[in-house]
């Protein structure tokens, strides 16, 4: 038990940080999962992979942190057991923490059989788990996210800010994530402070989300930001364009002329990222992604903490339509979608429009919003001030 007198979270996060790693030293699977997590300074401890049971190399292989893999032969062999034998439970009937590590490596072999074979699997122990008194509060939130990972209804706030962070099931309400933050807070204290002794995996889990959580409530303002009050921001940035530098003569003695020219989308996107970053402190620029066929997509601007793509575009003279520019959206949105670490992303459209159309936006603004997953689109013209 953690002494009381240590009621600062960062120090009951250090405590419970030296606490799992001296007990993951020796355990492959909580060694592995302290590396996955990203909380081990030396990396998983030293082990004989291949003398582990099958259904422990299978779990770590679900965590990806070594080099070391199961063939589909093995994985088929694990869920083909049993989760008895002669009234005595298998070690994965209680382990949700490794049973949740073969559900990713299933995952990962996309494989129609395997997953078939994974669920008649998990039928056999899951569910009567669930409904005993065997797990705790969280272990039952990783036991319905492990039988029903979209659908889930969670109890505790940790689990789904874990599945938040490591990008498995977003969370795009920022109130609602800042509500399981505060909620979160009290669940990590009491797991700090708790008499009984929680599992590795669990506290792992507690420190993990911890210092998530400490960068999520640092990347934005502390009343959090929604997808609307970005657009609001984003729609309000004309009012600071009358103060944009476009010079007929020098400001000062003997200087020359200065303008700030906007000649592509990537002085855009640059201006964008100025004003964003300050706020953001997590943006990301040309960020590439999965390879579609011969196409190589790479998203302009992204907001992880909103979960955000904004996609820049420019629009230089006539030449350009809007009827091309609204085509361009629509592959980018679907490209974008293909990948999976993306597909559940916000999109948010920018456009500069050197051309001062203003006749046109509404029209080009309601096109884009029929376009399937963009969630909004701003308009910005040229200050007048700008000749061509």
């Amino acid at each position: 038990m953690v002494p009381v007198e240590k009621e600062n979270a960062y120090q009951l996060r250090e405590y419970l940080h030296r606490k799992v790693s001296e007990s993951a030293h020796a355990d492959p699977f909580k060694s592995s999962f302290l590396c996955f997590l990203g909380l081990s300074r030396d990396g998983v401890s030293s082990f004989d992979f291949a003398m582990l049971s099958l259904y422990q190399r299978c779990s770590i292989a679900g965590l990806g942190v070594l080099d070391e893999t199961v063939s589909t032969l093995d994985v088929s062999r694990l869920l083909g057991q049993a989760a008895k034998i002669d009234s005595t439970p298998r070690p994965w009937v209680s382990d949700m923490f490794g049973v949740m590590a073969v559900k990713w490596l299933v995952g990962q072999m996309n494989n129609a059989r395997i997953a078939r074979e994974f669920e008649n699997w998990i039928s056999g122990f899951l569910a009567q788990q669930i409904s005993s008194d065997h797990l705790n509060l969280f272990e039952k939130d990783i036991a319905a996210y492990i039988r029903s990972s979209d659908s889930a209804v969670y109890a505790s706030a940790c689990v789904p800010l874990f599945l938040h962070y490591r990008r498995i099931r977003r969370i795009d309400d920022h109130q609602l994530r800042l509500s399981l933050i505060g909620c979160f807070m009290a669940e990590f204290r009491a797991q700090a402070q708790a008499q009984e002794d929680n599992s590795t995996a669990l506290l792992s889990l507690m420190v993990y989300v911890f210092d998530q959580v400490n960068q999520d409530v640092a990347v934005v303002p502390p009343k959090g930001w929604s997808l609307n009050d970005l657009l609001g921001f984003l729609e309000h940035i004309p009012v600071g364009l009358k103060r944009w530098t476009w010079e007929d003569a020098g400001r000062t003695r003997g200087a020359e002329p200065v303008k700030w020219q906007v000649e592509n989308e990537y002085h855009v996107q640059n201006l964008l990222y100025v004003l964003l970053a300050p706020i953001f402190n997590d943006i990301a620029d040309e960020v590439n992604l999965q390879p579609v066929g011969q196409k190589n997509p790479r998203i302009d601007l992204y907001l992880p903490s909103l979960h955000t793509i904004i996609e820049v575009k420019y629009r230089k003279d006539e030449k350009k339509s809007f009827q091309a520019l609204i085509g361009e959206i629509a592959e980018d949105a679907s490209l974008y979608r293909a990948d999976t670490n993306y597909k559940g992303a916000r999109i948010v459209i920018f456009l500069w429009d050197c051309t001062r159309a203003t006749q046109e936006h509404a029209k080009f603004k309601e096109g884009v919003s029929k376009i399937d997953g963009i969630d909004g689109c701003v308009i910005t013209s040229a200050p007048s001030t700008m000749s061509w």
